[in-house]
């Protein structure tokens, strides 16, 4: 069973929406997917895919009811919204991630098509059974999957999809990278081989878990060396950030290595890298049962 702590969660998020990480992805708040259709996108465009990719693994209808299960800025339900015409809900721990995801929404004109909520994911604010469809895009390992799936199972309808982006462990994952992410990032990492006993616990039919490691973390270090030489002065501002900063500072120390701002950058590769190194990826369906 995971520790969550959702107020540190949320100082995590206020304190990164804060210093623009979005800037650089243009709202989409999580990983990229290249594969040969778009080798050489960029870090934004290969995020736009994968969001593309989720949306065509639901089969949620116009007028019907969604939720985005720890929304970030909103991005992905609102590209749902417009793509599809179904109603959406997003819950966001974070307040300044709530109002990013508003401002957006507003933009795009779609304020009356979709909500975003200030709250706990574990503590959705709606009735049994709310919902037609939902997803969790990189954001369960957070809340701690046990209990996201059982939340989720309240919320949606019978005979609803259910969509998961995760990371789940390597067989090469250490015991001390393991710790490192729940001490420093709160997030709790399963294998993809736990996903099964669990969704069935919870009330799911899995239908497929698509292991897109290949398109996901392998191509991430290599793409996102070309960013930051690409937007190097908005990286570095963005990486000594009090957040990024006390993040790549810990990591330092734990490699015996004296912390310089100038080789921010670098360190955050080699953060990225053992990344690449412990994590896969993963796209979990699942059918709520009847």
């Amino acid at each position: 069973m995971s520790n969550y702590q959702p107020e540190k969660v949320a100082q995590i998020y206020d304190s990164l929406q804060d210093q623009g990480e979005t800037s650089i992805l243009i709202d989409q708040y999580h990983l990229g997917y290249w594969d040969e259709t778009n080798p050489n996108a960029s870090i934004t465009e290969a995020a736009n895919r994968l969001t593309e990719i989720m949306i065509g693994k639901v089969t949620i209808q116009q007028g019907e009811r969604f939720c985005d299960l720890g929304c970030g800025v909103g991005m992905p339900g609102i590209q749902l919204a417009q793509a599809t015409g179904c109603f959406v809900d997003g819950i966001t721990i974070s307040q300044s991630q709530q109002e990013k995801a508003q401002q957006l929404a507003a933009e795009a004109g779609l304020s009356e098509q979709t909500k975003f909520i200030l709250g706990d994911a574990l503590a959705m604010p709606c009735e049994d059974a709310t919902y037609d469809g939902g997803w969790f895009l990189e954001s369960i390992f957070h809340i701690g999957h046990r209990q996201a799936l059982q939340e989720a199972s309240r919320i949606l309808k019978p005979g609803a999809i259910l969509v998961i982006a995760d990371l789940p462990a390597k067989p090469t994952m250490t015991e001390e990278f393991k710790a490192l992410c729940e001490e420093h990032s709160h997030s709790f990492i399963i294998s993809k081989e736990d996903y099964p006993e669990l969704l069935d616990q919870a009330g799911f039919d899995l239908i497929e878990i698509d292991d897109v490691t290949e398109f996901v973390i392998t191509p991430l270090v290599p793409n996102m060396k070309i960013a930051c030489q690409q937007h190097e002065s908005e990286f570095l501002k963005y990486l000594n950030s009090d957040q990024m900063k006390d993040w790549l500072k810990l990591d330092q120390n734990r490699r015996g290595i004296e912390y310089v701002e100038d080789e921010a950058i670098n360190y955050w590769i080699q953060m990225l890298q053992d990344m690449s190194d412990n994590l896969g990826y993963a796209l979990v369906t699942a059918q709520k049962r009847a």
